[in-house]
């Protein structure tokens, strides 16, 4: 992995649209919606994915799996790397933009924690340490080549320096089935909405 550094506005554009675009086009399951509800037109999802990429960008989180940017990682912990606090701001006015406003934002927010909120939430209330995938995503061109497991296995193994676990949630069933065959356990299946399933997936730490 190589962490992005030294991009221009329009190289950061560019990152964006070829998230939003493997985002948009990606064909969900029939029994899940995720992201469609709340963005259903590619403008406003690039508009959210540009918020998170523009704060991962510059809290210096964001990673490409090589110079090609064939995928692309960003990853948080409890004691870890995080989205600066002016960034987290901004992203979330992002978001707000995406959404169509506060109150939207606030209703995709409580839906998103709906049925016993999410695992990080209960990770932090238990003080657990852990690292968790913000988002993992491989250009639609690239796909199917082993991108996906190579970034899971970078997380992996640096959660494995600290000894402390890996989350991350997904937002679709066929998606969360990739990420157990890479080495995930599903830790809940949450019900948040009309065809809307959160699915906590959690690496217990090895030792």
């Amino acid at each position: 992995m190589i962490r992005l550094q030294g991009l221009t506005e329009a190289e950061l554009e560019e990152i964006s649209r070829q998230i939003t675009d493997a985002y948009f086009d990606y064909e969900y399951n029939p029994e899940d919606r995720g992201l469609f509800i709340f963005l259903p037109d590619r403008e406003k999802m690039f508009t959210y994915m540009d918020g998170i990429v523009q704060a991962g960008y510059r809290s210096g989180i964001l990673y490409a799996t090589s110079e090609n940017r064939e995928g692309f990682l960003m990853y948080t912990g409890r004691n870890g790397p995080s989205v600066r606090f002016s960034e987290g701001i901004r992203m979330i006015f992002a978001m707000k933009k995406a959404l169509g406003g506060w109150r939207n934002l606030i209703r995709f927010m409580k839906t998103f924690f709906r049925d016993g909120g999410t695992l990080e939430t209960r990770m932090r209330k238990a003080k657990r340490d852990y690292l968790k995938i913000e988002m993992l995503v491989v250009r639609s061109e690239y796909q199917k080549k082993g991108h996906m497991r190579r970034m899971m296995n970078y997380v992996i193994e640096e959660a494995e320096k600290l000894g402390v676990p890996v989350i991350l949630e997904t937002d679709d069933r066929d998606k969360c089935a990739r990420y157990v065959s890479c080495g995930m356990e599903t830790d809940r299946v949450r019900k948040c909405g009309e065809r809307l399933y959160i699915y906590d997936l959690i690496r217990p730490a090895s030792h």
